[in-house]
């Protein structure tokens, strides 16, 4: 089933390729976050994997991997990009691997729209539990995670050792 939903100010759609520069744009706008968070931070190799659905968890099915982009819905522009991954670790748990917002559209909420419109749609459904992983280095997602109620810590994972170059994640959960 592929999943979609519109909030007052979003309308998220699955990704097509024809999208693919768009989703670049928002990698591109988002290279210093990238740079903090991952060893592989090329924006037109991660809008590729992202609009070929190759952002798999370890294991992963394709068919269970929901890339959406962000739209506003009056005049289609890309507010941004989020991939939510069903029954990953566990069949009741919903991952949401990515959600990035263009640089103009950051910091006035529409992040939180958008993951709240998502656990709307979530709740009705099998799904029990949303995690999500956050790069430590990244502290204005640990806030925004944390403020949405992801309280719960699953798991960490990345490099042993803290240094330039060197990457490590929480894992972080709520209950719907």
């Amino acid at each position: 089933m592929p999943y979609s939903f519109r909030s007052a100010r979003i309308l998220a759609q699955p990704v097509t390729g024809a999208e693919t520069p768009e989703i670049e744009t928002v990698y591109a706008g988002n290279r210093e976050l990238l740079l903090l968070l991952d060893r592989e931070n090329d924006p037109p190799v991660l809008a590729r994997r992202f609009v070929e659905h190759q952002n798999l968890p370890p294991r992963g099915c394709p068919s269970s991997l929901h890339n959406l982009i962000l739209r506003e819905p009056m005049d289609s522009d890309v507010i941004g990009l989020l991939s939510l991954y069903t029954g990953y670790p566990k069949g009741d748990v919903a991952y949401v691997g990515e959600l990035f917002l263009s640089a103009e559209f950051q910091g006035i909420g529409l992040g939180r729209e958008a993951y709240l419109s998502l656990e709307a749609m979530l709740r009705p459904g099998p799904m029990t539990r949303v995690r999500v992983g956050v790069g430590l280095k990244n502290w204005n997602a640990l806030r925004f995670w944390i403020r949405l109620g992801f309280m719960h810590v699953t798991g960490m994972s990345g490099d042993r050792f803290f240094g330039p170059g060197r990457h490590a994640f929480l894992e972080l959960q709520k209950n719907l």
